[in-house]
């Protein structure tokens, strides 16, 4: 591939990710649909772009993506929010992550059983049982402008996307790992998950804490943000090797959670010093660094993945069985936490997966590149497209005409009950008069 059509390519990418993003504002269609079929039409389309180059890429678009997108995160987390809305947000999110890995490791394996053993279809159940914060957030941005009154859902929807990242991440890995180690316990691989999950908190708090205080120092010279970068990719390398692949993910999220609420953890740990930190400013450079990233990333994600008309209709056909879940696992939880009613309609009808599922779906090839513990180790991004795209377009296209006619039937019923109430009050008055 030569370096002019590489810039090109990228040029293109850019102005094609702005022109969707002001499209999306029309129609509705998320960017990420447009960014993925212009990937399509450059790689398996028209061949513009080498497939082999990119597949090398690989391990290098994971680490930025997992990194950069968990890092964001965690600046945009407030920690009291987080307390409070984190009980419905973490049950919603297991009871949906794992009720995911069982029924679609199952359907899978029934659907292609030449091509996922039950362990590797529970695996693509986990890479797909967790929802995508940048995807969440706009879909709901979209209700709310419709809809009054979802603050608290938005607030509690997107916190669970935001801890599904890390729950799907190392539950993926974990299965992984299993798979590429069969002999190993499934008990040894649970702990490896909690200590592992314990170890880069503390990591991550620990950096992003002495970073904070760092930034504070040098909050009057130029360039500051920019350098965290160079703190927050050698703190997910570094992570990864001394606590376990996986491990990084979770340190990224906590690295930038420490920075944006320094003052709240100092207090907490009995330490209570005040920094000044720009937060406003960090969030804003890092919004244009994830939409730089993000674009990239969905583009190459089209150029490597192989269309194909059977796992495309086997892709469609979990995305209908992931929302008919979704509705049942929402309702069984909003029953039983008490949801209101907006948080109930919508936490059952908006579901949609992104950058985390591709993220996850290349590790097969990356780990086991030739295929000996996998059946077919690239055939995770194939599935994963159609089942992205469609989480995407229902959320996107279809929920929000749902949800607007199912909470307008409703206020229209509780406004009958009303009125019913009144006239039984008014029947007696009118009566003794």
């Amino acid at each position: 591939m030569e370096i002019e059509n590489l810039i090109i390519l990228a040029s293109m990418t850019l102005l094609l990710s702005l022109i969707s993003s002001l499209i999306y504002k029309i129609t509705k269609i998320p960017d990420v649909v447009w960014l993925m079929g212009f990937g399509i039409l450059m790689g398996s389309g028209i061949q513009y772009v080498d497939k082999g180059l990119f597949n090398q890429l690989a391990p290098l678009m994971s680490i930025l993506a997992l990194s950069i997108i968990l890092f964001e995160a965690g600046i945009n987390v407030d920690i009291i929010t987080l307390i409070d809305c984190f009980g419905k947000s973490l049950v919603l999110t297991l009871a949906t992550a794992f009720s995911s890995i069982l029924v679609v490791g199952l359907a899978i394996n029934l659907i292609l059983p030449q091509d996922f053993t039950l362990i590797q279809g529970m695996l693509l159940g986990a890479m797909i049982g967790g929802t995508s914060t940048v995807n969440v957030f706009s879909v709901l941005s979209n209700i709310e402008s419709s809809i009054s009154n979802i603050s608290n859902t938005k607030i509690m929807l997107t916190m669970e996307s935001i801890i599904s990242d890390p729950v799907c991440i190392i539950v993926s890995i974990t299965f992984i790992k299993m798979i590429l180690n069969p002999g190993a316990s499934i008990f040894e691989r649970i702990g490896d998950v909690f200590s592992s999950f314990i170890l880069s908190s503390i990591l991550g708090l620990a950096i992003g804490l002495t970073w904070s205080t760092v930034l504070h120092r040098l909050r009057t010279h130029p360039y500051t943000y920019m350098i965290s970068l160079a703190v927050l990719l050698p703190s997910y390398i570094l992570s990864e090797h001394l606590i376990g692949e996986g491990s990084g993910a979770v340190t990224a999220l906590v690295f930038g959670l420490s920075i944006t609420n320094f003052n709240y953890i100092m207090g907490k740990l009995g330490r209570p010093i005040k920094v000044r930190i720009n937060v406003r400013k960090l969030r804003d450079f890092h919004e244009e660094i994830v939409f730089f990233i993000k674009s990239f990333f969905f583009v190459y994600i089209g150029v490597v993945v192989t269309i194909s008309l059977k796992y495309t209709s086997v892709g469609f056909l979990i995305v209908i069985l992931l929302v008919a879940l979704r509705y049942l696992v929402a309702s069984l939880i909003g029953k039983k936490l008490h949801f209101t009613r907006e948080e109930l309609t919508i936490s059952r009808l908006v579901f949609v997966t992104g950058l985390p599922s591709f993220v996850m779906s290349q590790l097969p090839q990356i780990w086991d590149p030739s295929g000996i513990h996998f059946i077919i180790p690239g055939i995770y991004p194939d599935i994963c497209m159609p089942i992205v795209l469609g989480t995407i377009l229902f959320s996107g296209l279809v929920a929000p005409m749902m949800i607007t006619k199912e909470l307008d039937i409703k206020r229209k019923q509780d406004e009958s009950k009303v009125d019913v109430v009144l006239d039984t009050i008014e029947t007696p008055i009118a009566a003794e008069s």
